[in-house]
Order: structure tokens, then sequence, then C-alpha cells
């Protein structure tokens, strides 16, 4: 029986070490089926919270753990709830998930290129002006001889105006950056999920169960926190959106366009 079991038996992590250790589980071994670090097993099991950081990350962790040596999900959350630790805001200073300011997403150039650039804009302007500045020769009319049995006309009609292009069948598309676009959000596991538009605005916040779906709408582009990024998938429109590739369980920070393209952020 483990030090947490021995000294709080009706706390939500010495109901855990106890199913463990029925189980013959290691620590390592619980570590390694919930992708998650021994350190963090061990503060789940000791009621050290605060080492992993928000609310509903430990709350969605227990429930895992649970889930995994027989205890039921519902108790273990039941027990944990009597905790004063259980109904404080989330810390994101620990987890890495805080508010992306829009400076993040200007570009940067260096006043060096910038020069650079405008000294050759210079350059090719004056370029242009020199060549188009001089002027040009008008070639000699060539005189053409007609036979005295033709008779031309005074005046000659004049030639039928060629008909406008018809415009293309197809529409041309353009990307609005101010356009609004509808989101699904949609989660096939626990997973921790922030997301804000290009307005700043907070449109989820929270953590996503198994089997739901999220239906948003905002400005794009727009800025996601992923707690869990293999257990969630994005649709923009209704049309599914490739989210970048990142380790099982791991954070994953990414910008949405209008255009439905996903790119990840560090």
């Amino acid at each position: 029986m483990s030090p947490a079991a021995r000294t709080e038996p009706d706390t939500a992590g010495a109901r855990l070490a106890g199913a463990r250790e029925r189980l013959g589980y290691s620590v390592d071994h619980v570590a390694e089926q919930l992708k998650l670090d021994p350190e963090t097993i061990v503060a789940l099991e000791q009621g050290d919270h605060r080492a992993i950081g928000a609310t509903v990350f430990v709350r969605g962790f227990l429930r895992r753990y649970a889930a995994l040596v027989g205890e039921a999900p519902t108790e273990i959350e039941a027990l944990y709830a009597r905790r004063p630790d259980a109904e404080s805001r989330p810390d994101l200073s620990k987890t890495g998930m805080h508010r992306i300011e829009s400076d993040a997403f200007r570009p940067r150039i260096g006043v060096l290129p910038a020069l650079i650039a405008a000294l050759a804009l210079a350059i090719a302007g004056a370029a242009w002006w020199a060549m188009w500045s001089k002027p040009h020769p008008q070639p000699a009319p060539v005189a053409t001889a007609v036979p005295s049995s033709v008779t031309v006309p005074a005046t000659a009609p004049p030639a039928p105006a060629a008909e406008a292009a018809a415009p293309p069948s197809a529409e041309v598309k353009t990307f609005d950056p101010a356009a609004r676009r509808r989101l699904q959000l949609s989660f096939s596991g626990e997973c921790w999920a922030e997301v804000y538009d290009a307005r700043g605005y907070r449109l989820f916040f929270g953590f996503g169960h198994a089997g739901t779906t999220q239906e948003l709408n905002g400005i794009a582009p727009f800025r996601l926190v992923l707690g869990n990024g293999t257990a969630a998938s994005l649709a923009m429109e209704g049309n599914p959106v490739s989210l970048p590739s990142g380790p099982e369980g791991k954070r994953l920070r990414i910008v949405l366009g209008g255009d439905g393209a996903a790119t990840a952020l560090p």
C-alpha cells in the first residue's frame, strides 16, 4: 500500500494507487498506458495537483486513470471535487496555454531587406522612364498602286468592332479575411481546447469529451490550442481540415486561415 493510500484513504489519488497496486501495475506502466509522465502519475496519487496545473487537466487525468484500473470515474471525480483546489481557475502559466496576441501573426521584415527592395524598385522605375521618354520615329507611309479598273469608294465602311470576350463561366472565389466561418470541433478522446478568432474573441474554452462536437462561428484566421491534438478533428464549413501531426497526448498550437489551411506554431 502506498503512503498516499495509508494516510488519505478517502482521496481520489489513494483510491487509484490502491487499485494500481492490486492489479500489480507499476507507475511506469500506468504512465505508458495513459501517455503521461511518471511524475504526473505520482502527483495524481499523492494529491499534488499544483504540479499538474489546470483543474480541467486534473479531472481528465483522474477519469482516464480510473478507467484504466477499473475504478468508477464518477466516484473518483466526486472525491476530487471535495478538495478546495478543485474549483480553482486554470493556471495557464503551468500548462503553457496563453492568449496569442495578434502581433504574433504579423510578418516581420528586417530593415536591410526593405532598403534593398526599395532601391531595386527605384532603379527599375528609372530604367522604365528612360526607355519610354525617348522619341520613337514613325515609319513613312508606303504608297500602294491601284489599278485603273478598280473603283475606290470615297469612304470605307468602319470595320465591325470586336466582340468583348465573354466572362469565364466558372466563378472565381477570393478569400475575404473578414468573412465569418463556421467550425466543427470534434473529439475522439479527452482533450482540453481553446479557440480564438481574429478579433480575439474566445469561441471555446474547456474540456472536450469523447464523442462530442462543438459548433463555433467567428472571423478567420482562428487560433487553437489542443491539449491532446490526436484526440481532436476539425472541419470548416463542413470540409475536413488537415491538422499538423504531433506526438500523441501532446499539446498542439495552430493557426487556421479562412482558406482552411492549418499551420503549426511552436
